[in-house]
C-alpha cells in the first residue's frame, strides 16, 4: 500500500511540476500576470523561464527518475519537502509582513493551499519510506 502511495506522490508531482514547467516556458508573461507579475522585457520573460519553467522541469525530471528507478524515492521525496516548504515558508512570512491576504489574487491564494498539500504528501510519502 506504502509504495502506491508514493507512486502516487511522484506522479502527481510530476503532472504539476511539468504542467508549471510548461506554462511558464511556453508564456512566460500570462505566467507571470497570473501570479500578480508583469515582463517588462525580454530579460523578465528570461527569468520567468528559468526560475519557474527550469527549476519546475528540474523537479519533474527528478520525479521521473525517481519513478523510473533511476534515483531513490527519499531523495525525490527530499527535494520536494524543501521545493514546497520553502515555498509555503515564503508564502507564510509574506502574510505576515502583509497583515494577511487583502490584495492577494486567487491563483496566490490557491497557491497556498498547493505548497501545503505538496509539503503535507511529500512529508507523508518520505515518513512512510522510513516505516518500511
Amino acid at each position: 500500500m506504502g509504495h502506491f502511495f508514493q507512486t502516487g506522490v511522484l506522479a502527481a508531482s510530476l503532472l504539476f511540476c511539468a504542467y508549471t514547467a510548461w506554462a511558464a516556458g511556453t508564456a512566460p508573461a500570462n505566467f507571470a500576470e497570473r501570479l500578480g507579475l508583469r515582463v517588462m522585457s525580454a530579460g523578465g520573460a528570461n527569468e520567468v523561464r528559468a526560475q519557474y519553467a527550469g527549476f519546475f522541469l528540474a523537479a519533474a525530471m527528478v520525479c521521473a527518475a525517481a519513478l523510473a528507478g533511476f534515483v531513490g524515492r527519499p531523495a525525490a521525496f527530499v527535494l520536494l519537502i524543501a521545493l514546497f516548504g520553502g515555498l509555503l515558508a515564503g508564502r507564510l512570512a509574506s502574510l505576515g509582513i502583509n497583515g494577511g491576504l487583502t490584495g492577494f489574487e486567487p491563483t496566490i491564494k490557491a497557491l497556498f493551499l498547493i505548497d501545503f498539500t505538496g509539503l503535507a504528501l511529500a512529508a507523508s510519502a518520505l515518513l512512510v519510506d522510513r516505516m518500511a
